[in-house]
């Protein structure tokens, strides 16, 4: 059977609290296809660093949010202009093409030529609409994407670009590629008309088709219970699973205080300051003893670092 499932909540700790759970209760009989937005997101690959791959700053002045997928993968910004698709299936040769292809068929009906290309990209003219993740767990396929149909490109731009700090990372690197929006190439297409196509191609491959509308406070399906989706939303909101499972990295921060100038020299492990040496031109020789006993073992975060010690060294 195949079951279509579109979620009419904004929310990626809830959408992606849904995604899980698919999985983790698929029926081998079953294919699956949910639809799924979010808004003012980041969302981050299984082994990315959050402070490398965006902006936070930028970030938090927009009032967005960041969350990590269980998928690999690079950095991906989500707005409402964005359309986020899920396959769920058994594994097997040959079916994230398959997958692909739902996607390109239903992009082709809007005259639109679309090609998958390299791993995870699906490219118009050798432009970027869409990137590609997955993960299988107990041979069950979670293949995931975005769709660029009219996101807000400066604003990705912006919170997707990072500020120019020292930072090296043992976690995985997006890459930079050149986007545009769906709509840029077909003005009448809307993330609702491209749902529409997604869901009637979908539906043609199977005999049988159920459709179900979800949110965080109904689900109108009868096999899923809202409050284990809950306990998954619990994790993704987390600074634990967001931050804290970070790779480790080093950290490099320079700084001018009214009593000198400091650079500091971090190891952070899981998102914690565990190491830090400090250089500094101010007259207290032990002002770096002072800092260090300040920020280690606290959870790092460049500003509040920086205002952490700055409020305790009012001097």
């Amino acid at each position: 059977m195949h079951k279509i499932y579109i979620s009419n909540s904004y929310n990626p700790y809830f959408n992606l609290a849904f995604e899980e759970y698919l999985v983790k209760h698929y029926s081998h009989q079953d294919d699956i296809l949910f639809l799924w937005q979010n808004q003012n997101t980041v969302v981050i690959g299984r082994n990315q660093n959050p402070w490398k791959e965006c902006n936070m700053k930028e970030l938090n002045l927009q009032k967005g949010k960041l969350v990590r997928r269980l998928s690999g993968g690079g950095a991906v910004f989500h707005d409402k202009g964005n359309l986020n698709f899920t396959f769920i299936s058994d594994y097997g040769e040959g079916k994230l093409k398959e997958n692909i292809n739902i996607i390109i068929e239903a992009l082709s009906s809007n005259e639109i030529k679309a090609e998958f290309c390299g791993k995870n990209d699906i490219l118009v003219n050798g432009n970027k609409i869409s990137g590609n993740a997955f993960f299988i767990e107990n041979d069950i396929l979670c293949h995931h994407g975005t769709l660029l149909v009219d996101v807000d490109i400066d604003k990705l731009s912006r919170i997707l670009t990072v500020s120019e700090n020292k930072l090296k990372s043992k976690g995985i690197d997006s890459v930079n590629s050149r986007v545009i929006n769906i709509n840029k190439l077909n003005r009448e297409i809307s993330t609702e008309s491209l749902k529409t196509d997604l869901i009637n191609t979908f539906s043609s491959l199977g005999n049988n088709a159920s459709f179900f509308i979800v949110d965080e406070k109904v689900i109108k399906d009868d096999h899923i219970r809202l409050v284990d989706i809950y306990k998954l939303m619990n994790t993704y909101e987390s600074w634990e699973w967001n931050f804290g499972s970070s790779p480790e990295f080093n950290y490099q921060i320079s700084k001018r205080f009214t009593w000198g100038g400091v650079d500091i020299d971090l190891l952070v492990k899981d998102g914690i300051i565990v190491e830090a040496n400090v250089y500094t031109d101010a007259l207290d020789v032990d002002l770096p003893r002072s800092i260090k006993n300040i920020i280690l073992n606290t959870k790092f975060d460049h500003q509040n670092t920086v205002d952490l010690i700055s409020k305790k060294l009012s001097i």
